[in-house]
């Protein structure tokens, strides 16, 4: 699949389009996730009928949900029969996947199932390292996204690069030890926060006739990694060291099944259009605004 640069001209025809098809029935798939729970919670707040499918109905995190709004169902990629039940009657699907040792065939799974209830619209959320082409070689993701492509059915998918959120809670280990990475300080790096997937998400189905058939890395915020560093320095209000590591010896102090995303992360890495997004959403969360808000801001242990 050819690789999507430029959304310059998407951009423009969303500015000029204001349809919006709120009242639909949207199924979203492991709603109690984060990236679940950022899409329920965007399209409440569009105005659609949301449907979450999670494997543990009873769980405290579904009840919230439901307490929102959202018709909880049971549940779960691996279980055919559960996904046609959960999909009946609904009119469009958002999902994505962890790191599953049986990531391709739960994703098939779901494919099939929308095709046999005739769901008219699919989003997925994959992931930039996935990029046909591109992203890490074998990525289960990437043959998902094809198989969805060639499925007939109408889709969007959207590659987000590395989540802000994945900074939640290591100040202390970053006061203590800095940032340690393998990657030169002028290589550029790519970030997005979860509730602006959902966001995202949200357009997708609000504008379909724009975004179907449209397969894009997704990112709100974009520098060096010298200005990372830097962006960590000055919200915690003290100096943060950056440790460069050989390539080879950071992979050795990672787990086995992370090294080929770690070696993709510094021989290739994610790429995104960010100025173009930013010009139509310029409210997208940027790297020094997330950890303003999430307890960074001059960090005191």
């Amino acid at each position: 699949m050819r690789r999507l640069r430029n959304i310059a001209g998407l951009v423009l025809l969303l500015a000029l389009s204001g349809a919006c098809l709120a009242g639909e029935t949207v199924l979203v798939c492991g709603v109690t996730g984060r990236q679940g729970t950022a899409v329920a919670e965007e399209l409440l707040a569009r105005g659609y009928t949301v449907r979450g499918m999670t494997r543990k109905p009873s769980s405290q995190e579904a009840r919230a949900m439901a307490e929102k709004g959202v018709a909880i169902v049971e549940g779960d990629y691996g279980n055919p029969q559960s996904l046609l039940a959960a999909m009946q009657g609904a009119d469009k699907l958002f999902f994505y996947s962890g790191f599953s040792a049986n990531e391709l065939q739960e994703g098939l799974n779901v494919i099939q199932a929308a095709k046999d209830t005739g769901i008219k619209y699919v989003v997925y959320s994959s992931g930039a390292a996935a990029e046909p082409g591109v992203g890490v070689a074998g990525s289960d993701k990437a043959k998902v996204e094809l198989a969805l492509i060639d499925s007939g059915l109408p889709y969007t998918v959207l590659r987000p690069v590395a989540f802000m959120e994945n900074f939640d809670r290591q100040q202390k280990r970053t006061a203590s030890m800095g940032i340690i990475d393998s990657r030169a300080p002028d290589r550029q790096l790519y970030f997005i926060a979860i509730r602006d997937i959902g966001m995202l998400a949200g357009e997708s189905f609000d504008h379909p006739e724009l975004w179907s058939g449209k397969a894009m890395n997704i990112a709100g915020d974009s520098m060096s990694v010298q200005q990372y560093v830097d962006t960590f320095s000055k919200v915690m209000g003290r100096p943060v060291k950056y440790t460069q590591m050989p390539l080879d010896e950071y992979l050795a102090a990672m787990p086995k099944p992370l090294r080929p995303l770690f070696r993709w992360y510094d021989e290739v890495g994610y790429t995104a259009d960010v100025e173009a997004l930013r010009k139509r959403y310029p409210d997208m969360i940027t790297l020094e605004q997330y950890l303003r808000t999430t307890g960074w801001a001059d960090w005191q242990e």
